[in-house]
């Protein structure tokens, strides 16, 4: 009767884990934590900035799972340089790059420092020691910021007409403010090529526009052999010779997705399924990032949104897969007999509030860049 009661205590106690560590009952196979004594994620380097990350920004540092917030990023508690309130904060990595990040403080301060006016933006440069290196205030609400690979130039969104939707403006500048083009635009995925130009995806297409302009130079359409669909998210390689994305085939109520992982080159050609999830599942892939040589993509499954405390979602989790295996699908799975062999399953400190002692293969929803 005692080793009965014992186990139905522990059953129960299994069940209250596996909710606190990210909702739902879809187990992680038996290790939600993990002590953080030694060298992990099979001893790949770098780090993972954490995007739109909120009140903080932090780094994860990959060979040890441990994530650090970066100095100076708690903006919300910076009245003299953001002396009306915060709304919203947004902060960026830049592609491969260590020296610097960019964050945006959406109603910072009011046009020619009167409240009552226009709210305003403040785009600001930070290195990762936490130092200011420069800053870029727009009228309105600023969001999705991409600074480019040589660090001169803006492109970003900006909502004239906070609160109405379809009123976004696909904006480039250069980092002393000096406008150079504008186009209506409703995809917010977008990335800078070495040239100038710019990429985001439309439906079945990858747009590419002219050189520091909004207007398109052309376009390139995914194969009738893709499904009906559109592309999801995506990232372009550090040498840009080819792309990752993934490609949606239906969303939900809220705002998850259904959509597995491509490769394709730069071109458009030798488009493949590169991710997917065991054939009785369903793939929900979502915020695919290059490794800085390369060789890795990280990418989450499985992170589904909730509705609200009675319709909660469910956290997924962070792998990690080569780029390249001739031609090879890679199972994603938290079951060791369903995952391929070739997949890492990344272990991080989760909530990015500073050093821990555990770590866990839950994701955070949060998309990671993978820098130096």
């Amino acid at each position: 009767m005692y080793l009965y009661s014992y186990k139905f205590v522990m059953f129960l106690f299994s069940i209250v884990m596996l909710y606190s560590c990210g909702g739902g009952l879809g187990g992680d196979g038996g290790h939600t934590e993990q002590p953080n004594n030694q060298s992990i994620n099979n001893n790949l380097t770098g780090y993972l900035f954490s995007e739109e990350s909120g009140h903080k920004a932090y780094i994860v540092n990959l060979s040890t799972g441990v994530a650090s917030v970066i100095p100076n990023t708690d903006w919300e508690n910076q009245d003299e340089r953001f002396p009306f309130g915060i709304a919203r904060y947004y902060k960026y990595s830049v592609q491969n790059s260590h020296s610097q990040f960019v964050g945006v403080a959406v109603n910072c301060k009011g046009e020619n420092s009167d409240p009552l006016s226009a709210s305003m933006s403040c785009i600001v440069f930070q290195d990762y020691s936490g130092n200011y290196l420069g800053q870029l205030d727009l009228v309105h609400d600023v969001s999705h910021v991409e600074l480019s690979p040589d660090g001169q130039y803006l492109a970003l969104f900006r909502n004239f007409n906070p609160g109405v939707s379809d009123q976004e403006w696909f904006e480039i500048f250069t980092i002393d403010g000096r406008f150079l083009s504008d186009k209506r635009l409703r995809a917010r995925n977008i990335q800078w090529l070495f040239n100038g130009s710019i990429v985001y995806g439309d439906g079945r297409r990858f747009v590419f526009t002219k050189p520091y302009s909004t207007d398109t130079d052309y376009t390139l359409t995914l194969p009738d052999s893709i499904n009906d669909g559109w592309i999801s998210d995506f990232d372009i390689s550090s040498d840009q010779t080819k792309i990752v994305f993934t490609y949606a085939t239906e969303s939900t109520a809220f705002t998850s997705v259904v959509a597995k992982l491509y490769m394709m080159n730069i071109d458009g050609t030798n488009v493949r399924l590169l991710a997917d999830v065991p054939s009785n599942e369903t793939a929900n892939i979502s915020d695919p990032t290059w490794s800085p040589d390369g060789e890795w993509i990280i990418l989450e499954e499985g992170n589904i949104e909730g509705q609200d405390v009675n319709a909660p979602g469910t956290a997924g989790y962070v792998y990690i897969i080569p780029s390249e295996n001739l031609g090879k699908v890679f199972i994603l799975s938290v079951e060791d007999g369903k995952r391929s062999p070739e997949v890492i399953q990344v272990w991080h400190d989760q909530d990015g509030a500073g050093p821990r002692e555990t770590l866990s293969l839950r994701s955070s929803g949060r998309r990671y860049e993978w820098i130096p």
